[in-house]
């Protein structure tokens, strides 16, 4: 084997590591919800509910945030529209969603209803899920 097929060999080899590495990068992948529960929002009306209501929409992404240091439950659940507190996941509700959470489980929420007709506490229920990568598309 002469210097040019040698070289030209490493080359190919690598070339073709490169393509297997990265053969489905551009490919996304394909995740499942794993549906958790579908609570109402809890303190709604405490956190400008009324006014906030009119911009809600049904699917709207929602945002849930740990808050261990609250004095009154220590699985506290935060639930926030982009940066607008709406309130937090119920008591009875929170526990199994605060520990996974507390394990780097990433847990997301969308609105699933809303009823402007309903009590305060039962106007915006909401969808908790997490997702899990299961493959490639």
């Amino acid at each position: 084997m002469n210097r040019f097929d040698f070289i030209k060999r490493i080359f190919l080899s690598g070339a073709a590591a490169l393509v297997a590495k990265h053969a489905g990068a551009g490919v996304p992948e394909r995740t499942t919800e794993i549906y958790l529960n579908s609570p109402y929002i809890a303190g709604f009306k405490y956190y400008n509910g009324s006014e906030l209501e009119k911009h809600l929409k049904k699917n709207d992404e929602l945002t849930l945030q740990r808050q261990p240091e609250n004095p009154h439950d220590y699985f506290a659940v935060e639930v926030f529209r982009k940066n607008q507190k709406l309130g937090y996941l119920p008591r009875t509700d929170n526990k199994i969603v605060a520990r996974m959470m507390d394990q780097g489980v990433k847990v997301k929420a969308r609105i699933r209803s809303i009823d402007p007709e309903a009590q305060p506490f039962k106007r915006v229920k909401i969808r908790v899920y997490s997702e899990i990568k299961t493959g490639k598309m």
